[in-house]
């Protein structure tokens, strides 16, 4: 019982993370995570090699997105003024 009194009160407040270039790193993470899950769910024929291909090609998707975006909103910031 007391396992799960120490997760519960864990998850009562948010995890404070600065926003820093380096704290993106977390999204590292999370990504890794979306596409072993999707990959997991969605392959029809699993194989370990077929497997590893497809997260990585999916994970490196996510992490192009994520700095394209990036780079379009930090554009975008210069030419208003913002930044």
């Amino acid at each position: 019982m007391s396992y799960l009194c120490i997760m519960l009160s864990l998850s009562q407040f948010p995890i404070n993370i600065a926003t820093t270039p380096a704290s993106l790193l977390w999204a590292l993470p999370v990504s890794l995570g979306i596409a072993v899950v999707y990959k997991a769910v969605k392959l029809e024929k699993f194989t370990w090699p077929i497997f590893a291909r497809e997260v990585t090609l999916l994970l490196s998707t996510i992490i192009g997105a994520l700095i394209l975006t990036a780079i379009c909103l930090l554009t975008i910031a210069k030419i208003v003024g913002i930044a």
